[in-house]
């Protein structure tokens, strides 16, 4: 069975159907790309999955169990995870306390003692952190990293929650050519050994195309296109609407 199942999904905004009967599955320690053009309707249909959106019709599973409409917390406590195309962090912290105060969220314990997260959950929070390549930065202020390692935080905090599926919202936005594919390699490479299951949204296609194991492909609110990366770059509709006649990737 997939871990995510969305079936049938439908939004309307006014006139305009944003999402027009869209279905498709993810399973554990898959990667799957949702692309297509400005307007396709794919921030919509992440944004019904995610639970930032209900939909008009259709469901959402998760690992065979209804989640249609729950909101953003509801499903974090089931085990979805969210990265964000703008990464946030409390500036004044340190990286690892940043990290220790998603572990406390986890656990359901308060957060009005903001001083208990320097001498909680610190063992769990430096494995996180040197997951995510980020143990020798542990100490530093968040407010002092570079674009990339707060990108690299930003997973780190979706990982506290020990998610089964992570949803990544433009995971490479703002980043150099060779940053993008090496968060992409991490995320890969998390995927495998822990069975995630990936869906993000993307604008760099050769990101898409390097490291989707599944591409979907809307336009005007409809999937036109479903599968790997040959698949799709041979598709006459994907190459007329969005690649170009020559289903060369743009970069």
């Amino acid at each position: 069975m997939a871990l995510l199942q969305a079936e049938q999904l439908r939004k309307r905004f006014g006139g305009v159907a944003a999402v027009d009967g869209v279905s498709f599955a993810v399973t554990a320690g898959e990667r799957v790309a949702l692309i297509g053009p400005n307007g396709a309707g794919k921030s919509t249909c992440f944004n019904l999955v995610g639970g930032q959106l209900a939909p008009d019709e259709g469901r959402v599973r998760l690992d065979g169990r209804e989640v249609t409409g729950t909101p953003p917390r509801g499903l974090f406590r089931l085990g979805v995870g969210r990265t964000f195309q703008v990464a946030a962090a409390f500036a004044s912290m340190s990286v690892a306390e940043n990290v220790q105060l998603a572990l406390l969220s986890r656990a359901g314990r308060a957060f009005g003692l903001l001083a208990n997260a320097a001498r909680t959950c610190r063992t769990e929070a430096l494995a996180l952190l040197s997951r995510t390549g980020l143990e020798a930065l542990a100490g530093r202020p968040c407010g002092q990293l570079a674009y990339g390692d707060v990108k690299r935080l930003d997973l780190a905090l979706a990982l506290a929650n020990q998610p089964r599926l992570l949803l990544m919202d433009e995971p490479t936005a703002g980043m150099a050519p060779a940053e993008r594919h090496a968060r992409m390699d991490l995320v890969s490479a998390i995927a495998r050994q822990s069975g995630l299951a990936v869906l993000f949204t993307e604008h760099d296609m050769d990101v898409v195309f390097g490291h989707a194991d599944r591409i979907l492909v809307l336009d005007r609110g409809r999937l036109i296109a479903a599968g790997d990366a040959a698949t799709v770059r041979a598709d006459p509709e994907v190459k007329r609407l969005y690649l170009g006649e020559a289903g060369e990737a743009p970069s």
